[in-house]
């Protein structure tokens, strides 16, 4: 049975976070970001007669996702690098598996981990991922080598994904 309106929205504002962090994976512009996601949202309420079931409302909103996010990165005049279509085919796996669960959960988990990183660490995150700034800028803005920094947010990755792993465990859940 088609999805009615009101799981369309249901479900876009539980996994709003998940679909958001994909569209800006492939748009790298978090405005391009928001207004590939109001298309998405609006394209799912009209076309919510044609997705079977409120399984298949996800991987439909993301498949959209991409294909509006490439879309919006081709209209623009000064394009980022995009990611290959088949790297995106070849990360589609690894995103599904994080369907079911909740975006939320994720998104207190990776809080927490960030506030537990330490001031220099965090400085780093908020000027590459908050204010967008390239690996070069940010080691500009440091006074440190370009070199530094990547290693500096390789193990900062690192820390984090440790520190969600292990907040995912004590929840009794293992899929991060």
């Amino acid at each position: 049975m088609p999805v009615d309106e009101n799981t369309v929205v249901r479900v876009l504002m539980a996994e709003r976070a998940k679909l958001l962090a994909y569209v800006w994976s492939v748009v790298h512009d978090e405005h391009i970001a928001e207004d590939v996601l109001q298309e998405v949202s609006m394209l799912a309420i009209d076309k919510r007669a044609q997705i079977d079931n409120e399984r298949a409302l996800l991987p439909w909103l993301r498949q959209t996702a991409r294909y509006r996010a490439l879309h919006a990165v081709r209209d623009k005049v000064k394009t980022p690098m995009l990611l290959d279509e088949n790297v995106l085919d070849g990360l589609a796996p690894y995103w599904r598996k994080y369907d079911d669960v909740p975006s939320q959960t994720l998104a207190d988990a990776l809080r927490y981990c960030v506030e537990q990183l330490t001031p220099y660490a965090r400085r780093i995150v908020a000027l590459r991922y908050a204010e967008g700034r390239s690996g070069a800028q940010v080691a500009e803005i440091l006074s440190r080598k370009v070199r530094t920094i990547y290693v500096a947010l390789s193990r900062i990755h690192r820390t984090l994904r440790d520190c969600i792993r292990q907040q995912r465990s004590e929840e009794g859940l293992t899929d991060v």
